[in-house]
């Protein structure tokens, strides 16, 4: 914005206050089909100066430096690129946690939420069944509850069930060891002790590399653990001729191999199903994330496997299919 300097004949630059400056950042978001744009240039804002909408809200009508100014449309130009806001700023919410993402893993979704407080709630009441054992079984770390986390990208599946549940071990793998050494650093900026190993899905838990603090690799052995309580999942599910459709934001920054469930979807859940009673317990849970659309061929894959309880399909707080959850025999 500028003006004419009477005195000199010459253009000045108008100041801008904050709350015209976020006004035009979400224009221009708009402009490039940006969803949310309102709240993407809210967000930038707030974190160019790590601040919260409080402070963005108490300084709406301040005048804004010339530096400011072009910080500020530099991040916005960024995410009017199509580049996702979480790959700008670093990090992902999910169950009240911070969780550091990159282009390397998939961006924690609030639908995943809905997996882990499945998750949750089905640990302690199997918690409730581990405080009727005598005291001496109670207190043998033999008796944690055993979760594995398999797909596990960023570690926000697993980790947070280690943060919000009690007496439970997590093993989770991957076959991304970019994905793994980024998990293995949310673990330690959360302060859990989850066990992390990189294979192509159960073949981690036989003879994967263990990822060691600081993402450094251990020897291919897998791990300990022979059998789980619970095994959790959220697996590539989208259609391969759905990718090409998605927004700009998912099918050119996100990981393709965290996304191509295969022609129809499936391809993952097949191998986890047909493999996974071998890994877990005499009633051990397995819980998976599906698609919208998905609930149905889920089923009928449990049953037509045989080892499995008929399967029970939950939905996320929009109504739709979100997780299938079963019980081996």
């Amino acid at each position: 914005m500028y003006g004419i300097c009477p005195a000199a004949g010459r253009k000045e630059r108008a100041v801008m206050k904050t709350r015209i400056m976020v006004k035009e950042g979400e224009y221009r978001l708009t402009k490039a089909g940006v969803m949310d744009a309102r709240i993407d240039a809210e967000e930038l804002y707030c974190f160019m100066n790590k601040c919260d909408k409080v402070i963005l809200f108490l300084k709406k009508e301040e005048e804004v430096d010339k530096e400011t100014e072009e910080r500020y449309f530099e991040l916005i130009a960024r995410r009017a690129s199509r580049i996702p806001l979480q790959h700008i700023t670093g990090v992902q919410e999910f169950m009240g946690f911070q969780f550091k993402v990159g282009p390397d893993v998939l961006i924690p979704r609030q639908d995943t939420e809905t997996l882990v407080e499945e998750a949750a709630s089905t640990i302690r009441e199997m918690g409730k069944d581990v405080e009727k054992k005598p005291l001496l079984s109670r207190l043998r770390k033999s008796e944690d509850i055993k979760v594995l986390d398999l797909c596990c990208g960023s570690g926000a599946i697993g980790i947070s069930l280690s943060k919000i549940c009690s007496d439970i071990s997590v093993t989770a793998a991957d076959i991304s060891l970019p994905a793994l050494q980024l998990a293995a650093e949310n673990a330690a900026a959360l302060r859990t002790d989850v066990e992390f190993l990189q294979g192509d899905l159960f073949e981690a838990i036989a003879q994967g590399k263990r990822i060691l603090p600081g993402g450094r690799t251990g020897r291919g052995r897998g791990t300990k653990t022979r059998d789980f309580d619970m095994i959790v999942s959220n697996p590539p599910y989208i259609r391969t001729n759905s990718i090409a459709v998605l927004q700009e934001e998912v099918k050119a920054h996100e990981p393709l191999t965290a996304l191509d469930g295969g022609r129809d979807g499936l391809d993952f859940y097949r191998r986890i199903v047909d493999r996974a009673w071998h890994w877990l317990k005499k009633d051990g849970w397995l819980l998976m994330e599906i698609g919208y659309d998905q609930g149905e061929d889920l089923r009928k894959l449990i049953k037509d496997n045989g080892n499995y309880t008929p399967a029970q399909v939950i939905k996320d707080l929009p109504g739709k299919d979100r997780v299938v959850k079963c019980r081996k025999k």
